[in-house]
């Protein structure tokens, strides 16, 4: 029998995952609280998860969103006067137009307001495909689309980053009442 997080449900031992302490020590430090060490709960949105998904590693979850659901990703990004369009983040974009990222889901127009009053500058959320996101960050042409399996090391981190992605899918049709595919 195959299961969708067989590393997790290693680590768990019967309990729920969200019960599971997984140790993330990212390649470079978060960039709110400069962390290199983190504790996750896989499927539980706190402080940790905040700092590792918004503050440095949402293109982790956005990859894993969109591996599951195929909607486009949602590119955040600020005006910088001298170097023009700079990404700050990245989601994906719903069926229905909004971002989703670990904070959950949001109007963009909403969004997009609130980020240029905390940036200070012009910013946009922009839907993209994978060869955007490359271009935007920076990643390689030949880069394939499953290349973030690649940037976690341990195999029980694929299976976090895919069990908050479904956390967070459930919530969304939850509280829309639209099926995800």
């Amino acid at each position: 029998m195959t299961t969708t997080y067989p590393h997790l449900e290693k680590a768990a031992a019967g309990q729920p995952f969200e019960h599971v302490e997984v140790e993330v020590v990212p390649s470079a430090p978060t960039n709110r609280h400069g962390l290199t060490r983190l504790v996750l709960h896989p499927g539980v949105i706190n402080d940790a998860a905040d700092e590792f998904f918004a503050w440095g590693y949402c293109w982790l979850l956005a990859a894993a969103l969109r591996e599951a659901t195929g909607w486009a990703y949602g590119l955040v990004e600020r005006w910088r006067e001298d170097d023009g369009w700079e990404w700050t983040h990245v989601g994906v974009i719903t069926p229905a137009g909004r971002f989703l990222d670990i904070r959950g889901c949001h109007d963009r127009d909403g969004l997009t307001a609130t980020l240029t009053d905390a940036y200070g500058m012009p910013t946009r959320i922009r839907p993209g495909t994978f060869a955007d996101l490359r271009q935007t960050t920076g990643l390689a042409d030949d880069t394939p689309p499953d290349w973030w399996l690649g940037a976690l090391g341990e195999p029980i981190l694929a299976d976090v980053v895919r069990y908050f992605a479904a956390s967070l899918l459930s919530t969304y049709a939850k509280t829309t009442g639209r099926e995800v595919a």
